[in-house]
């Protein structure tokens, strides 16, 4: 006999970091509660190419099931899914959004991919709600819509953010901090930098600084955390050789209960970035210590 229960198509096409986190947050309360999921993801690589071309990877990934709701990360283009997939249109569509193309720093504003910031707007339109993790994050995208839409050199349309603001809403990351056993402190400042290894994060200047600290003999204890990617900014190699004496733990960390244990081993966790939508290596920090100032 067939299940009743209603089919949830959950897509993530960058299946890493905060995106997995939340995905599988999503996936997890809703078998709790009795719903029946399906769980479509591509690997947290290239994510250029996944913000392209995932719609036609997942194309037939998908299983031709009678969903009755689709949830999925802004990486999808998700009005390109619906153009391959029209059996998927009768499900509700809900995209979450930890970022936003129109406004995400770019080094050079030639570097700018309109394609990007286009799929995200054309996701919205085919969605019957947008979430995004933060007001700012929402606020950014939908003011941005219109400048961005004259880089088109003619025709003009303006009253696509009345039609997307109408669905949207903001709904914050949800974080967990397992629990820790207790310790003691010992030993020099501990430094701590939790965040992904890409240009935005500004990990020139964070390092910039430590070379001046450990070449003054000042005494620190160094955490390098957070996720690597094939094309590293260089001076992440670099760093791990001048700061080697200092080193404490560098590299991703696989489990959470390890990773919230160097961060609660840690004197001070800093920031570098240049953009922020929510940062959610930031707010771990602030949902530890309010735990720890709370139980104490």
């Amino acid at each position: 006999m067939e299940s009743t229960k209603p089919k949830i198509l959950l897509i993530e096409p960058f299946y890493g970091g905060s995106h997995k986190q939340l995905i599988d947050k999503i996936n997890d309360t809703l078998v709790t509660v009795g719903m029946e999921t399906h769980l479509a993801t591509l690997t947290a690589k290239k994510w250029h190419w996944r913000a392209r071309v995932s719609a036609l990877i997942l194309w037939e990934q998908i299983p031709y099931l009678e969903f009755e709701y689709i949830f999925t990360s802004s990486v999808l283009s998700l009005a390109e899914l619906m153009g391959l997939r029209p059996d998927l249109g009768k499900a509700k569509k809900i995209v979450y959004f930890h970022e936003n193309q129109l406004i995400y720093p770019v080094r050079e504003k030639k570097e700018r991919d309109f394609q990007y910031g286009y799929n995200q707007i054309t996701t919205c339109l085919v969605a019957d709600a947008v979430v995004f993790n933060s007001e700012y994050n929402m606020q950014s995208f939908l003011h941005a819509i219109v400048p961005f839409l004259k880089l088109m050199p003619d025709y003009r349309i303006e009253n696509i953010p009345e039609n997307i603001s109408k669905k949207s809403i903001v709904l914050y990351f949800p974080i967990e901090v397992p629990k820790l056993p207790p310790f003691e402190k010992n030993g020099p400042l501990h430094i701590v930098w939790n965040h992904r290894w890409e240009h935005d994060k500004n990990p020139n200047d964070f390092f910039s600084a430590l070379f001046e600290l450990s070449d003054e003999k000042f005494e620190f204890r160094l955490s390098v955390l957070g996720e690597s990617y094939a094309d590293n900014p260089p001076i992440f190699q670099e760093a791990k050789e001048k700061l080697s004496e200092h080193v404490f733990r560098w590299g991703y960390l696989e489990t959470k209960a390890e990773y919230f244990d160097t961060l609660l081993r840690g004197d001070v966790v800093i920031s570098t970035a240049v953009h922020e939508f929510f940062g959610v290596s930031m707010q771990n920090i602030q949902v530890l210590w309010h735990i720890l100032s709370t139980d104490s």
